[in-house]
């Protein structure tokens, strides 16, 4: 008996409309092989997802498990373009066939993989598949780069803040309410001296809305302060500097000229300067240790080795030679550390001045952070969407999808500051329970924990490096600990 697993997929409406909906394909299919006396297994189903590759597509990569552990010995599709629109795809998934000895069918094109022609003729298909897929992905292309030339606003993902497009209008109209802020965006930095996160600051304090209903922050700041749609211009290929031009558009600025281009002005003469990384739970010692010779702090180091990460602790190379080139592992530090504090009294002093914070409220914004980052990834999805449809080009595509990966790494990385800082929370901080029996409770804390107790009551562990007594390796040992004063 023929184990037959049916795959089909759709991607857009209007595929549903020209009969590759999910149901005509399955009915279609289910009667082809009741008519060759086939015993359906399952159906494997994509819906709403691109062919363009195989990622991303849970049920062709269950299809392919099957496959692979003998559940199915015979795929059937309603069209080759339903499996892949790559021929890279198509001929590896032909190949995985063969291997574990599985027919393919495609009913549309009359294949059977089971002959020699049949696989060739797949082959030569698949290849013009893709070919017609490319070509009109670059008429698309085409069009849009002529829209734009002609002086109309793509936003296809959102218009700018401040402005709206209403379906099927194609120049975009003023929103009075948004335009305010955008005005006022540009006062706070050219007049008030802000930079991006304090206006950022000032916008989220006062509720002001943003275009999504998000938070605002110091990158969307700057994408406004930076987007010549404001003074009546389009833009096209922003991720490509060679195609990249900019033409008068039809809509009306909001933004005078010389005030746009006096922030492009000062916009170029600030200096970058890179952000510092949070450290990382499992190096808790990030950012205290400072070298008893030179005086130099300490930063982290990685190293990876057969599969494995080993953690350290490295010279700066500022100050001194006397530290160059030298790590320490953070097991040596964390040993020399637990020696330490098993020789110093009880830190009972501190626990008469350390009052605990009161916790601040994140219960709102955590949840509020999360369904924002759902909804990104929803519309990165409809983007996609759009792509496959040939609504817009890559290049579009991928700038769209960039800004939407942006905002969406800006959410995390704040979703995760606040989740790290409720897990601080979560560690109390008392006289009875950590401060007065500090050795004690040392050892039963676990990573987050430690560093929020490290960052929390430690200012600076200064430290250096010997060779023990009759020993090869060198040791660390500390030679003062720092205490913050409450």
């Amino acid at each position: 008996m023929v184990s037959t697993g049916i795959y089909v997929r759709v991607s857009t409406e209007e595929q549903a409309k020209e009969g590759y909906s999910i149901r005509a394909q399955e009915e279609k299919l289910r009667a082809y092989a009741t008519l060759k006396d086939w015993n359906i297994y399952t159906v494997y189903a994509d819906e709403g997802i691109s062919g363009k590759d195989i990622d991303g597509r849970p049920a062709i990569k269950q299809m392919i498990a099957d496959v692979t552990s003998g559940k199915i010995n015979n795929v059937l599709v309603y069209k080759i373009d339903r499996l892949t629109r790559s021929t890279k795809n198509l001929i590896e998934l032909v190949e995985l066939f063969n291997n574990h000895r599985c027919a393919f069918n495609s009913l549309q094109e009359s294949i059977d993989t089971s002959s020699a022609t049949g696989r060739m003729f797949l082959k030569i298909v698949g290849i013009f598949a893709e070919f017609e897929r490319e070509n009109l992905a670059e008429r698309v292309r085409l069009g849009v780069e002529r829209k734009a030339k002609e002086g109309y606003v793509i936003c296809n993902y959102m218009p700018s803040l401040g402005y709206n497009r209403e379906n099927g209008e194609k120049v975009q109209q003023i929103d009075e309410s948004e335009a305010a802020t955008v005005k006022r965006i540009f006062e706070m930095y050219l007049h008030n001296d802000y930079n991006y996160t304090q206006i950022a600051d000032t916008l989220t304090a006062e509720k002001a809305p943003t275009k999504k209903g998000g938070q605002w922050l110091a990158t969307t700041i700057k994408q406004i302060l930076t987007n010549p749609n404001y003074v009546g211009k389009v833009r096209y290929g922003i991720e490509d500097a060679t195609r990249y031009f900019e033409a008068d558009g039809h809509h009306e600025p909001i933004i005078d000229e010389n005030t746009y281009y006096q922030v492009q002005d000062k916009i170029s003469k600030v200096k970058r300067v890179s952000r510092t990384k949070q450290p990382k739970s499992e190096v808790y010692f990030c950012g205290l240790l400072y070298c008893n010779i030179c005086g130099g702090k300490y930063t982290t180091h990685w190293l990876h080795r057969n599969g494995n990460t080993f953690s350290s602790y490295g010279g700066m190379r500022i100050n001194a030679d006397c530290c160059k080139g030298k790590t320490n592992s953070h097991k040596k530090v964390e040993k020399a550390f637990e020696q330490y504090i098993t020789n110093i009294e009880d830190l009972t002093t501190f626990s008469n001045h350390t009052q605990a914070e009161p916790p601040q409220d994140n219960g709102a914004e955590i949840p509020a952070i999360a369904a924002e980052i759902r909804q990104i990834e929803k519309k990165t999805e409809e983007i996609m969407s759009l792509f496959v449809n040939n609504t817009i080009d890559f290049e579009t595509y991928q700038g769209m999808v960039k800004l939407s990966n942006e905002r969406r790494g800006e959410l995390q990385a704040r979703l995760r500051l606040l989740e790290n800082a409720q897990a601080a929370q979560d560690v109390t901080f008392t006289a009875a329970d950590i401060i007065t029996n500090f050795r004690e409770n040392w050892t039963a804390l676990n990573n987050e924990q430690r560093q929020a107790f490290l960052q929390k009551f430690i200012k600076r562990i200064v430290i250096h490096s010997e060779k023990a007594d009759g020993g090869y390796f060198n040791e660390v040992v500390i030679d003062e600990v720092v205490f913050n004063e409450f």
